[in-house]
Protein backbone atom coordinates (compact mmCIF):
# COMPACT_ATOMS: atom_id res chain seq x y z
CA UNK A 1 0.00 0.00 0.00
CA UNK A 2 1.19 3.42 -1.20
CA UNK A 3 0.54 6.49 0.54
CA UNK A 4 1.68 10.23 -0.62
CA UNK A 5 0.51 13.18 -2.11
CA UNK A 6 0.94 15.30 -5.01
CA UNK A 7 1.80 18.91 -3.99
CA UNK A 8 2.31 21.59 -6.24
CA UNK A 9 4.49 22.49 -9.89
CA UNK A 10 7.09 24.89 -8.32
CA UNK A 11 9.03 25.95 -11.85
CA UNK A 12 8.98 22.73 -13.96
CA UNK A 13 8.90 20.51 -10.35
CA UNK A 14 6.46 17.92 -9.88
CA UNK A 15 5.83 17.72 -5.83
CA UNK A 16 5.03 15.87 -4.14
CA UNK A 17 5.86 12.19 -1.47
CA UNK A 18 5.22 9.07 -1.62
CA UNK A 19 6.50 6.08 0.93
CA UNK A 20 5.62 2.46 1.80
CA UNK A 21 4.77 1.74 5.24
CA UNK A 22 5.90 -1.82 4.80
CA UNK A 23 8.69 -1.18 2.92
CA UNK A 24 9.53 2.39 4.61
CA UNK A 25 13.54 2.23 3.70
CA UNK A 26 12.58 1.91 -0.16
CA UNK A 27 12.67 4.68 -2.46
CA UNK A 28 9.14 4.41 -4.26
CA UNK A 29 9.54 4.97 -8.02
CA UNK A 30 7.08 7.85 -9.17
CA UNK A 31 5.71 8.42 -12.83
CA UNK A 32 3.99 11.64 -13.77
CA UNK A 33 1.39 11.80 -16.49
CA UNK A 34 -0.30 14.36 -18.83
CA UNK A 35 -3.55 13.62 -20.86
CA UNK A 36 -2.32 10.23 -20.40
CA UNK A 37 1.38 10.77 -21.47
CA UNK A 38 4.37 9.61 -19.52
CA UNK A 39 6.17 13.05 -19.68
CA UNK A 40 8.91 12.52 -16.59
CA UNK A 41 9.66 9.66 -14.23
CA UNK A 42 11.99 9.16 -10.68
CA UNK A 43 12.02 8.43 -7.24
CA UNK A 44 10.82 9.37 -3.99
CA UNK A 45 14.35 9.99 -2.63
CA UNK A 46 14.25 13.69 -1.01
CA UNK A 47 14.64 14.91 2.50
CA UNK A 48 11.94 17.10 3.94
CA UNK A 49 11.75 17.70 7.22
CA UNK A 50 7.91 18.13 7.80
CA UNK A 51 7.77 14.67 6.46
CA UNK A 52 10.21 13.16 9.32
CA UNK A 53 8.59 15.35 11.80
CA UNK A 54 5.12 13.90 10.75
CA UNK A 55 6.54 9.77 11.34
CA UNK A 56 6.62 9.43 7.90
CA UNK A 57 9.89 7.00 7.78
CA UNK A 58 12.93 9.18 8.14
CA UNK A 59 11.54 11.78 5.74
CA UNK A 60 13.13 10.67 2.95
CA UNK A 61 10.03 10.48 0.55
CA UNK A 62 10.11 13.45 -1.24
CA UNK A 63 10.22 13.63 -4.97
CA UNK A 64 11.27 17.07 -7.35
CA UNK A 65 10.40 15.88 -10.78
CA UNK A 66 11.37 18.02 -13.94
CA UNK A 67 9.19 18.25 -16.32
CA UNK A 68 10.12 19.09 -19.87
CA UNK A 69 10.93 22.55 -20.19
CA UNK A 70 8.99 22.41 -23.58
CA UNK A 71 5.84 21.73 -21.47
CA UNK A 72 6.21 24.55 -18.94
CA UNK A 73 4.55 27.21 -21.71
CA UNK A 74 1.19 27.79 -19.91
CA UNK A 75 -0.98 25.18 -21.29
CA UNK A 76 -3.53 22.84 -19.81
CA UNK A 77 -4.45 19.22 -19.07
CA UNK A 78 -4.96 16.99 -17.16
CA UNK A 79 -2.20 15.99 -14.30
CA UNK A 80 -1.58 12.02 -12.65
CA UNK A 81 0.95 11.19 -10.34
CA UNK A 82 1.38 7.03 -9.66
CA UNK A 83 3.53 5.86 -7.40
CA UNK A 84 4.95 2.22 -6.28
CA UNK A 85 5.14 -0.98 -8.22
CA UNK A 86 2.22 -1.76 -9.19
CA UNK A 87 1.25 1.78 -8.94
CA UNK A 88 -1.36 3.73 -7.78
CA UNK A 89 -2.47 7.20 -8.34
CA UNK A 90 -1.03 9.51 -5.85
CA UNK A 91 -3.35 11.59 -3.55
CA UNK A 92 -4.77 15.33 -5.26
CA UNK A 93 -4.08 13.37 -8.95
CA UNK A 94 -5.97 13.39 -11.39
CA UNK A 95 -6.14 17.11 -11.56
CA UNK A 96 -7.09 19.57 -14.44
CA UNK A 97 -3.79 21.94 -14.01
CA UNK A 98 -2.76 24.77 -15.87
CA UNK A 99 0.89 24.37 -16.26
CA UNK A 100 3.38 27.32 -15.12
CA UNK A 101 4.63 29.43 -18.06
CA UNK A 102 8.36 29.86 -17.32
CA UNK A 103 9.30 32.34 -20.36
CA UNK A 104 10.36 35.29 -19.27
CA UNK A 105 7.95 38.27 -18.34
CA UNK A 106 9.03 42.04 -18.28
CA UNK A 107 7.99 44.19 -15.82
CA UNK A 108 7.37 48.02 -16.57
CA UNK A 109 9.91 50.01 -13.39
CA UNK A 110 7.97 51.53 -10.64
CA UNK A 111 5.92 55.22 -11.44
CA UNK A 112 7.68 56.86 -8.25
CA UNK A 113 10.86 55.23 -6.91
CA UNK A 114 11.13 54.51 -3.53
CA UNK A 115 13.16 56.38 -1.01
CA UNK A 116 15.31 53.57 -0.24
CA UNK A 117 17.20 51.18 -3.67
CA UNK A 118 18.17 47.90 -1.67
CA UNK A 119 17.18 46.52 2.08
CA UNK A 120 17.75 43.21 3.94
CA UNK A 121 15.12 41.57 5.74
CA UNK A 122 16.31 38.73 8.08
CA UNK A 123 15.39 36.42 11.23
CA UNK A 124 18.39 36.25 14.14
CA UNK A 125 18.58 34.70 16.85
CA UNK A 126 21.67 34.54 19.08
CA UNK A 127 24.00 35.86 16.53
CA UNK A 128 25.66 38.81 18.69
CA UNK A 129 29.25 37.53 17.40
CA UNK A 130 28.61 38.09 14.17
CA UNK A 131 25.68 40.61 13.67
CA UNK A 132 28.33 44.28 13.70
CA UNK A 133 30.67 42.49 11.01
CA UNK A 134 27.55 41.02 8.91
CA UNK A 135 25.43 44.47 8.83
CA UNK A 136 29.25 46.48 7.78
CA UNK A 137 30.30 44.10 5.09
CA UNK A 138 26.60 44.84 3.46
CA UNK A 139 26.52 48.29 3.99
CA UNK A 140 30.08 48.11 2.39
CA UNK A 141 27.97 46.67 -0.63
CA UNK A 142 25.51 49.29 -1.03
CA UNK A 143 22.37 48.13 1.54
CA UNK A 144 21.05 51.00 2.96
CA UNK A 145 19.19 49.45 5.36
CA UNK A 146 18.48 46.06 7.44
CA UNK A 147 14.97 44.93 9.30
CA UNK A 148 15.86 42.24 11.61
CA UNK A 149 13.54 39.97 13.67
CA UNK A 150 15.00 39.00 17.01
CA UNK A 151 13.40 35.44 17.38
CA UNK A 152 14.06 35.72 21.71
CA UNK A 153 17.73 36.10 21.71
CA UNK A 154 19.26 35.76 25.10
CA UNK A 155 22.65 36.50 24.00
CA UNK A 156 23.78 40.27 23.38
CA UNK A 157 22.18 40.28 20.20
CA UNK A 158 18.66 42.28 21.61
CA UNK A 159 21.14 45.05 23.12
CA UNK A 160 22.71 45.30 20.12
CA UNK A 161 20.13 45.83 17.51
CA UNK A 162 18.13 48.04 19.76
CA UNK A 163 21.49 50.29 19.72
CA UNK A 164 21.87 49.75 16.15
CA UNK A 165 17.49 51.02 15.79
CA UNK A 166 18.39 54.35 17.88
CA UNK A 167 21.08 54.72 15.62
CA UNK A 168 18.87 54.35 12.52
CA UNK A 169 20.69 51.72 10.86
CA UNK A 170 18.53 49.15 11.34
CA UNK A 171 14.49 48.06 12.20
CA UNK A 172 14.44 45.78 15.40
CA UNK A 173 11.78 43.52 15.88
CA UNK A 174 11.03 41.77 18.56
CA UNK A 175 9.66 38.38 17.47
CA UNK A 176 9.09 35.65 20.01
CA UNK A 177 8.18 32.14 19.41
CA UNK A 178 4.96 31.18 19.08
CA UNK A 179 3.90 27.21 19.89
CA UNK A 180 3.28 25.08 16.62
CA UNK A 181 3.84 28.35 14.18
CA UNK A 182 7.29 28.32 12.70
CA UNK A 183 9.03 31.73 13.17
CA UNK A 184 10.84 32.69 9.91
CA UNK A 185 7.98 32.72 7.02
CA UNK A 186 5.63 35.21 9.05
CA UNK A 187 8.61 37.37 9.92
CA UNK A 188 9.38 37.90 6.12
CA UNK A 189 5.33 39.02 5.51
CA UNK A 190 5.94 41.32 8.27
CA UNK A 191 9.22 42.38 7.03
CA UNK A 192 7.29 43.19 3.42
CA UNK A 193 4.95 45.03 4.93
CA UNK A 194 7.33 47.39 6.43
CA UNK A 195 9.47 47.85 3.17
CA UNK A 196 7.11 47.61 0.24
CA UNK A 197 6.31 50.97 0.25
CA UNK A 198 10.33 51.99 1.40
CA UNK A 199 12.22 49.83 -0.87
CA UNK A 200 13.02 49.11 -4.50
CA UNK A 201 14.93 45.82 -3.99
CA UNK A 202 14.76 43.48 -0.69
CA UNK A 203 17.19 40.77 -0.11
CA UNK A 204 15.74 38.41 1.79
CA UNK A 205 18.54 36.32 3.70
CA UNK A 206 20.39 34.90 6.93
CA UNK A 207 23.32 36.44 9.02
CA UNK A 208 25.57 33.52 7.99
CA UNK A 209 24.48 34.59 4.55
CA UNK A 210 27.52 37.71 2.94
CA UNK A 211 25.96 38.55 -0.69
CA UNK A 212 29.59 39.06 -2.50
CA UNK A 213 29.35 41.29 -5.57
CA UNK A 214 32.51 39.43 -7.52
CA UNK A 215 32.54 41.93 -10.59
CA UNK A 216 33.84 44.64 -8.58
CA UNK A 217 30.74 47.20 -8.40
CA UNK A 218 28.68 47.31 -5.33
CA UNK A 219 25.06 45.38 -5.38
CA UNK A 220 22.34 48.21 -6.18
CA UNK A 221 25.00 48.83 -9.22
CA UNK A 222 24.20 45.02 -10.73
CA UNK A 223 20.57 45.45 -9.70
CA UNK A 224 20.02 48.35 -12.12
CA UNK A 225 20.97 45.77 -14.85
CA UNK A 226 17.87 43.82 -14.43
CA UNK A 227 15.11 46.23 -13.93
CA UNK A 228 12.62 44.60 -16.26
CA UNK A 229 12.75 41.41 -14.21
CA UNK A 230 10.77 40.48 -10.62
CA UNK A 231 13.81 39.66 -8.51
CA UNK A 232 17.20 38.14 -9.21
CA UNK A 233 18.28 34.65 -7.47
CA UNK A 234 21.48 34.34 -6.31
CA UNK A 235 23.39 31.30 -6.15
CA UNK A 236 25.10 29.96 -2.98
CA UNK A 237 28.81 29.10 -2.30
CA UNK A 238 28.94 26.72 0.83
CA UNK A 239 31.86 27.58 2.73
CA UNK A 240 33.48 25.04 4.81
CA UNK A 241 34.92 24.85 8.41
CA UNK A 242 38.87 25.39 7.15
CA UNK A 243 39.57 22.47 9.89
CA UNK A 244 38.64 25.02 12.66
CA UNK A 245 37.67 23.32 15.67
CA UNK A 246 36.97 26.27 18.09
CA UNK A 247 35.56 29.64 17.86
CA UNK A 248 38.46 32.22 17.11
CA UNK A 249 38.85 36.03 17.44
CA UNK A 250 38.58 37.41 14.14
CA UNK A 251 36.28 38.09 10.95
CA UNK A 252 33.88 35.70 9.91
CA UNK A 253 35.15 36.53 6.32
CA UNK A 254 39.07 36.00 7.17
CA UNK A 255 38.51 32.88 8.95
CA UNK A 256 37.09 30.52 6.65
CA UNK A 257 38.36 31.05 2.80
CA UNK A 258 37.82 27.60 1.70
CA UNK A 259 34.53 26.58 -0.38
CA UNK A 260 33.01 23.92 -2.21
CA UNK A 261 33.45 24.23 -5.67
CA UNK A 262 30.81 26.81 -7.87
CA UNK A 263 29.82 23.40 -10.00
CA UNK A 264 29.40 21.26 -6.36
CA UNK A 265 25.20 19.82 -5.73
CA UNK A 266 25.47 21.83 -2.52
CA UNK A 267 25.66 25.24 -4.57
CA UNK A 268 22.31 24.31 -6.49
CA UNK A 269 20.53 26.36 -3.72
CA UNK A 270 19.90 30.54 -4.60
CA UNK A 271 18.01 33.30 -2.41
CA UNK A 272 16.54 36.08 -4.44
CA UNK A 273 17.03 40.13 -4.32
CA UNK A 274 13.20 41.18 -5.33
CA UNK A 275 11.34 44.28 -6.05
CA UNK A 276 9.46 44.14 -3.20
CA UNK A 277 6.16 45.68 -4.83
CA UNK A 278 5.83 42.60 -6.65
CA UNK A 279 5.77 40.14 -3.75
CA UNK A 280 2.49 38.14 -2.92
CA UNK A 281 4.12 36.24 -0.64
CA UNK A 282 7.98 35.86 0.74
CA UNK A 283 9.87 32.60 1.21
CA UNK A 284 12.92 31.27 2.57
CA UNK A 285 14.89 30.76 -0.97
CA UNK A 286 12.26 32.06 -3.67
CA UNK A 287 9.26 34.57 -3.09
CA UNK A 288 5.59 34.11 -5.11
CA UNK A 289 5.53 37.02 -7.29
CA UNK A 290 2.86 38.89 -8.64
CA UNK A 291 4.01 40.13 -12.18
CA UNK A 292 7.24 39.24 -14.23
CA UNK A 293 9.74 36.62 -13.69
CA UNK A 294 13.08 35.99 -11.18
CA UNK A 295 16.04 35.07 -13.12
CA UNK A 296 19.78 34.79 -12.56
CA UNK A 297 22.40 37.08 -13.98
CA UNK A 298 22.16 35.45 -17.38
CA UNK A 299 18.95 36.19 -17.82
CA UNK A 300 17.82 32.37 -17.10
CA UNK A 301 14.21 32.54 -15.71
CA UNK A 302 13.97 30.55 -12.28
CA UNK A 303 12.30 27.38 -12.60
CA UNK A 304 13.60 26.28 -16.41
CA UNK A 305 16.41 24.01 -14.42
CA UNK A 306 13.54 22.22 -11.73
CA UNK A 307 12.23 23.94 -8.54
CA UNK A 308 12.88 27.81 -8.83
CA UNK A 309 14.54 27.32 -5.26
CA UNK A 310 17.42 24.88 -6.53
CA UNK A 311 18.96 26.19 -9.63
CA UNK A 312 22.61 26.04 -10.58
CA UNK A 313 24.70 29.37 -11.72
CA UNK A 314 28.23 27.62 -11.80
CA UNK A 315 29.49 30.41 -14.04
CA UNK A 316 28.44 33.72 -11.98
CA UNK A 317 30.22 36.81 -12.66
CA UNK A 318 28.40 39.22 -10.92
CA UNK A 319 27.07 38.34 -7.50
CA UNK A 320 26.94 34.97 -5.24
CA UNK A 321 26.06 34.67 -1.69
CA UNK A 322 29.41 33.10 0.51
CA UNK A 323 26.76 30.88 2.98
CA UNK A 324 29.23 30.03 5.48
CA UNK A 325 27.33 27.61 6.71
CA UNK A 326 29.12 25.06 9.38
CA UNK A 327 31.87 27.68 10.74
CA UNK A 328 33.95 25.93 13.20
CA UNK A 329 33.01 22.92 14.39
CA UNK A 330 32.39 24.40 17.85
CA UNK A 331 30.16 27.38 16.34
CA UNK A 332 28.43 24.29 14.51
CA UNK A 333 27.10 23.01 17.74
CA UNK A 334 25.89 26.01 19.08
CA UNK A 335 23.83 26.73 16.28
CA UNK A 336 22.60 23.65 15.49
CA UNK A 337 21.34 23.86 19.41
CA UNK A 338 19.31 27.21 18.56
CA UNK A 339 17.36 24.87 16.05
CA UNK A 340 15.88 26.20 12.69
CA UNK A 341 13.50 29.29 12.37
CA UNK A 342 11.90 27.73 9.76
CA UNK A 343 10.86 24.97 12.12
CA UNK A 344 7.98 25.14 14.87
CA UNK A 345 10.14 24.92 18.56
CA UNK A 346 7.86 21.94 19.05
CA UNK A 347 9.22 19.88 16.31
CA UNK A 348 11.54 17.12 15.86
CA UNK A 349 12.63 18.60 12.90
CA UNK A 350 13.86 21.79 14.19
CA UNK A 351 17.05 20.70 15.42
CA UNK A 352 19.27 19.85 11.99
CA UNK A 353 20.89 16.46 11.68
CA UNK A 354 24.06 16.37 13.12
CA UNK A 355 25.79 15.04 9.82
CA UNK A 356 24.69 17.84 8.23
CA UNK A 357 28.07 19.17 9.59
CA UNK A 358 29.76 16.51 7.10
CA UNK A 359 28.32 16.66 4.29
CA UNK A 360 28.60 20.77 3.86
CA UNK A 361 32.23 20.83 5.44
CA UNK A 362 33.99 21.10 2.15
CA UNK A 363 36.61 23.09 1.50
CA UNK A 364 38.07 22.40 -1.72
CA UNK A 365 38.36 25.54 -3.70
CA UNK A 366 40.43 28.91 -1.89
CA UNK A 367 37.95 32.02 -2.31
CA UNK A 368 40.06 34.97 -1.08
CA UNK A 369 37.41 37.44 -2.47
CA UNK A 370 35.05 38.64 1.11
CA UNK A 371 38.71 38.39 2.56
CA UNK A 372 40.34 40.91 0.94
CA UNK A 373 37.85 43.35 1.78
CA UNK A 374 38.52 42.72 5.54
CA UNK A 375 40.23 45.86 6.08
CA UNK A 376 37.02 47.80 5.05
CA UNK A 377 34.61 46.08 6.79
CA UNK A 378 36.86 46.81 10.06
CA UNK A 379 36.86 50.04 9.35
CA UNK A 380 32.68 50.21 9.34
CA UNK A 381 32.63 48.02 12.27
CA UNK A 382 34.05 51.08 14.50
CA UNK A 383 32.12 53.42 12.29
CA UNK A 384 28.89 51.16 13.66
CA UNK A 385 30.60 51.09 16.85
CA UNK A 386 30.86 54.96 17.16
CA UNK A 387 27.06 55.64 16.10
CA UNK A 388 26.10 53.10 18.76
CA UNK A 389 28.00 54.90 21.55
CA UNK A 390 26.51 58.19 20.30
Amino acid sequence: MIQGNFDCIAGRDVCGWAWSPGKPLEAQPVTVLLDGMVVCQGLANHHRPDLHAAGIGLGNHAFYLPLPEALTDGRTGTLTVIAGNPGQALGGTPVRITLPNNRFKPVAPPQVPPPLTLSICAIVKDEGPYLLEWIAHHRMVGVEHFVIFDNASTDNTTSLLSALARAGIVDHVPWPDIPHVAAQRPAYVAGLARLSDRCRWVAFIDTDEFLNPIDGRDVPAILADYDLAAGLVIPWRIFGSNGLLEQQDDLVIRRFTRRAAADHPLNRSVKTIVQARLVARPDIHTPSITDGSLIDEFGRVAGTQGHPSHHAVPDARKLVINHYFTKSKAEWARKRSRGQATETVDSSARLRPDEHFATHDINDVEDLSLANRDQLVREEMERLKHLISL
